[in-house]
């Protein structure tokens, strides 16, 4: 076993101990153990993590998500001794509580309480203690369980090398459209460094030649000529910084709907599993990345070159002084360095408090109406001042740690520059200097102590660059949605979920052995109490969850998972249960892009299928703007709504989760006689638990409980038997 293995291994334990549970520490130390990466975000995600902690089947399907061949198993410390991959062991710690350790193997080990004994142990990696030995019966008092996660890395695990090169390529992309700019920038700062040293060479020729020679002719010409550089500098610098905005504002927009447009390609299930405060502190982290490279292609060429010509020129007036130089300039880098992993740390719980303010001040205000109705102002006041106080406290770390750099970095320049004018002095003191020297070395010497601390410094604004690359990246290399294939499909015929079975990330399956089928020209009901799982079908039929076993057939023989997602989504529409209302008109909403290209055709449409009474009973009919999140309208209107919205597009399958549940009784009445009159146009699945409406409207009603359909049927075939519908009515009929 390599020590840098166990090394990395025990750092990721120690670390995570008092960040996530014991599961999430095992799973991320092996990862590095493998010289894989991954984020404890991410591994949290994948594996169902809430504050209680982690189940082995989370870890298991985290652990295969992420490119393990992972295995759970019951085994014993022989079994364990043989097992030549490190593995996850689920033990009992202190106070009976449930524990994750990794165990590396079983190794010689010398033996203290016995001089020059040989024996073996267990090497155990414990999240909460580190990386130590036991032995045989020391790891038997804690692994009662006997169960264990074997993982091996396969062909899809990820490396770090391998990630760090996407990066690689990711950034070269981005800002390969602006090589020729920040070249340019570069270019010019180059020649501002060389014109910045200008007035330190004249004042030394001006202290001891043209002055002490009274040579006016001189004197006139070399005032003339500074005067020409130097506003050639200033107009050079002005010229610099209009194409590096440039490249600013041209690199902004690139990434930012590179970004964005990335993230309305992901799936659905990944908006399910991180805030939205999240994302949007994300993009904002591109104005970090943006910062370091300007600063990379302006100023960092611009101190280099004053530093190295600086130098040279010292050491031309001044051999012993350009010594010192070169001794000082590297306490600068590492007074840096030392502090480097602090600072590093610090920055990223300045982002992270960041995203958790930005996510709670969303979170709260789109909950503003359910705050003011329970009165809970100061309970949400109270959590916003301890996550904000939380996120000032990073920021107040972060700059205190600058500031004390900036001093000590000031207070070593001030050394510095005291020292070469001591020095200087005592040369000229001792004629082997002259005073335009001594001037002429303090200016350069003034010029290039700055830069060589921006030079130092500049590792921290690249490393927070590289915090929020990373952060982005995470996103950013997260997998579209796409089919496995790109099958088209251009008419629906029929649906048949085959033995369908689905449960969330570490929890208990929530669909088994799911079946049905629907046709075009039918309308089948899915029916069942609250938390069944019939919203759950609707994802997995629109391609936004993925079955963990069973097959959805499409037309028979095309399998759902091998259709392009683009164009099934053209056949399908939904109406979802949390409809989603644009702050804009309704026009807007029900059309979108048709409601100012096509507005006559969205009108005749809305007649033609009978919705122009109730949207003519809004304020402004059509056009009227129904507020953020529709807080305008009712419950009803906005069901309505979203029932135009998806009929407008044509579907061929229509799916309706609990579509009607806040409409009046008209307005319900209007819907469930379209529907059957547009039945012959599409397959209609209605998911209900109000089971007044299946009575006339379904030609098959299928029951769900317990996570797998019961039974299903007709109205007249269900109501005979004892199951929740037939139950039902036959309350109502006695």
């Amino acid at each position: 076993m390599r020590s840098t293995q166990l090394k990395a291994a025990q750092i990721s334990l120690v670390h995570q101990q008092d960040k996530t549970d014991c599961g999430i520490a095992c799973l991320l130390s092996l990862i590095k153990y493998y010289d894989g990466s991954n984020t404890l975000e991410n591994l949290r995600i994948l594996s169902g993590t809430n504050s209680i902690g982690t189940t082995l089947l989370g870890l298991y399907q985290a652990a295969n998500s992420i490119g393990f061949t992972a295995e759970g198993c019951e085994s014993d410390l022989d079994s364990l001794i043989k097992h030549p991959n490190p593995c996850i062991l689920h033990v009992t710690a202190s106070g009976n509580s449930y524990h994750y350790v990794v165990c590396f193997g079983y190794f010689p080990v010398s033996n203290k309480t016995t001089a020059n004994e040989a024996t073996q142990a267990f090497l155990i990696g414990d999240p909460a203690k580190g990386v130590s030995y036991y032995s045989k019966e020391e790891l038997a008092d804690i692994w009662h369980t006997k169960t264990c996660l074997t993982l091996s890395p396969n062909e899809h695990f990820i490396k770090t090398s391998n990630k760090r090169q996407a990066k690689i390529r990711w950034i070269k992309d981005l800002i390969r459209e602006d090589t020729h700019l920040l070249s340019i920038g570069a270019c010019l700062g180059i020649f501002v460094a060389g014109l910045s040293l200008a007035m330190a060479i004249f004042s030394q020729r001006l202290i001891d030649d043209i002055l002490p020679n009274k040579n006016l002719v001189k004197l006139l010409g070399g005032i003339i000529l500074v005067f020409l550089l130097l506003l050639i500098k200033e107009g050079l610098s002005i010229l610099r910084q209009h194409f590096l905005i440039r490249q600013a504002k041209l690199f902004n927009i690139r990434i930012i709907s590179f970004f964005f447009n990335h993230l309305l390609s992901l799936p659905k299930s990944f908006f399910d599993t991180h805030k939205i405060g999240d994302m949007t502190a994300r993009l904002n982290d591109t104005s970090r990345i943006q910062r370091a490279i300007s600063q990379l292609a302006g100023s960092v060429v611009i101190d280099v070159l004053a530093v190295l010509i600086s130098l040279i020129l010292v050491f031309a007036y001044s051999l012993p002084v350009g010594f010192i130089c070169l001794l000082v300039m590297p306490l600068f880098y590492l007074l840096i360095y030392k502090n480097n992993a602090s600072i590093v740390k610090r920055q990223k719980n300045v982002m992270v408090g960041y995203a958790a303010v930005e996510a709670n001040y969303i979170s709260t205000l789109q909950g503003i109406e359910t705050v003011k109705n329970n009165n809970s102002q100061n309970l949400f006041q109270e959590a916003n001042h301890n996550i904000y106080k939380k996120f000032q406290e990073a920021v107040y770390s972060l700059n205190s740690i600058q500031i004390k750099l900036s001093a000590i970095v000031s207070t070593l320049g001030v050394l510095f520059l005291i020292g070469i004018l001591s020095y200087c002095c005592y040369e000229v003191l001792n004629n082997q200097l002259q005073i335009g020297e001594l001037i002429a070395i303090l200016s350069m010497c003034g010029t290039m102590l700055p830069a060589v601390a921006n030079l130092a410094m500049i590792s921290i604004p690249i490393n927070e660059a590289k915090i929020a690359f990373d952060r982005m990246f995470d996103f950013a290399s997260s997998k579209s949605e796409k089919a496995e294939s790109n099958e088209l499909i251009s008419a629906f015929e029929c649906l048949s979920a085959n033995r369908l079975f689905f449960r969330f990330a570490g929890r208990k399956p929530l669909l088994k052995d799911i079946s049905f089928t629907i046709r075009k020209g039918e309308i089948v009901a899915l029916m069942g109490e609250n938390g069944c799982g019939k919203s759950t079908i609707a994802e997995l039929l629109q391609k936004n969850y993925t079955a963990e076993s069973g097959d959805i057939f499409i037309n028979k023989s095309l399998l759902l998972q091998h259709i392009d997602i683009a164009a099934w989504r053209n056949l399908v529409k939904i109406v979802p249960q949390d409809i989603h209302i644009f702050n804009a008109t309704v026009l807007e909403n029900i059309a979108f892009e048709d409601a100012t290209q096509k507005t006559s055709e969205v009108i005749q449409f809305l007649k033609q299928y009978g919705f122009s009474p109730y949207i003519d009973a809004m304020p402004q009919s059509i056009m009227t703007i129904v507020g953020e999140g529709g807080i305008n309208l009712s419950g009803g209107q906005k069901q309505m709504i979203a029932i135009a919205r998806a009929l407008y597009k044509k579907p061929q399958l229509l799916i309706l989760d609990e579509a009607t549940a806040a409409m009046d009784r008209n307005s319900e009445q209007f819907v469930l006689a379209l529907l059957s009159k547009l039945k012959k146009q599409m397959g209609i699945i209605f998911i209900t638990h109000r089971l007044h409406v299946l009575k006339s409207l379904c030609d098959r009603i299928y029951l769900l409980e317990n996570g797998t359909i019961t039974t299903s049927g007709s109205h007249s075939d269900l109501i005979k038997g004892h199951n929740l519908y037939g139950n039902y009515w036959q309350d109502i009929l006695h």
